[in-house]
């Protein structure tokens, strides 16, 4: 039973396309009809899991979850300010939430290489106002045309410092998204759990930590944000992989 992270674990960083062994995986998990969900913190395509498909990977909508599938049951439709790439923003009014930066019910932060500190003077200000704060997920770091970028963990951790206040994860690693995800495991095998479940990432912070707080199993796969363990507690990796064709080829072979 797998949890499967997507960007630096199935598809590259660099060029985003499949990484080796990742499109045989998923066939030999569909052939062998082990109960696997696709976990992803996608913020910009509506559509990304048929941008999945046509890279070749055979995974359809029951086993694909990202934070825009379960933001509703956090926030409905609604006047927002959100703060992102172009993408992400016109994807959140295609959901039907309404862009408004006067007077905002909560504001929306999602993954982006070019934020400005007037950005952050907004979410302060709202912050101070008492408006929502909702973090679309709560990875630490991501990585774009190999640089490292502070993710919206970080971020979120940057506005803590300057005003004290408590915000709202939709997707990884909060445990809602996992027991979501979990959710869709049941409907291939009832008896699953979270400690039934290996999750494999290429995100130890972002991912992995919280995945081992709620018992799961952890794998760490060294071919997206982090190529090697330097600095981190190994004690909670069950296993660290250099990709996840060394997963497959373990697993399989």
């Amino acid at each position: 039973m797998l949890f499967l992270d997507v960007q630096g674990t199935l598809i590259s960083d660099c060029d985003k396309s499949p990484i080796d062994g990742a499109l045989e995986l998923i066939k030999s998990l569909n052939k062998e009809k082990i109960p696997y969900v696709i976990i992803t913190n996608n913020t910009k395509k509506l559509d990304f899991l048929n941008y999945l498909q046509n890279l070749g990977f055979e995974i359809n909508e029951k086993v694909y979850i990202d934070p825009f599938c379960v933001l509703k049951d956090h926030l409905k439709p609604c006047k927002i300010a959100a703060f992102g790439a172009k993408e992400f923003l016109d994807s959140l009014q295609e959901l039907g939430y309404e862009l408004d930066y006067k007077n905002p019910k909560a504001f929306l932060l999602a993954s982006y290489d070019d934020f400005k500190f007037q950005d952050f003077a907004s979410m302060i200000e709202y912050l101070k106002n008492g408006v929502q704060a909702i973090a679309m997920h709560e990875s630490s770091i991501y990585k774009k045309n190999s640089r490292l970028y502070p993710g919206v963990g970080s971020i979120m951790s940057m506005l803590k410092n300057a005003c004290e206040f408590d915000y709202k994860v939709i997707g990884k690693p909060s445990k809602a998204f996992y027991e979501s995800a979990l959710n869709l495991l049941k409907q291939q095998d009832c008896n699953v759990s979270f400690e039934k479940t290996l999750i494999i990432s290429d995100d130890f912070k972002g991912d992995l930590l919280g995945a081992y707080e709620l018992g799961m199993q952890t794998a760490l796969v060294l071919s997206g944000k982090i190529s090697n363990t330097q600095g981190l507690d190994t004690t909670k990796l069950n296993f660290v992989y250099d990709s996840i064709k060394d997963y497959y080829i373990s697993r399989f072979k």
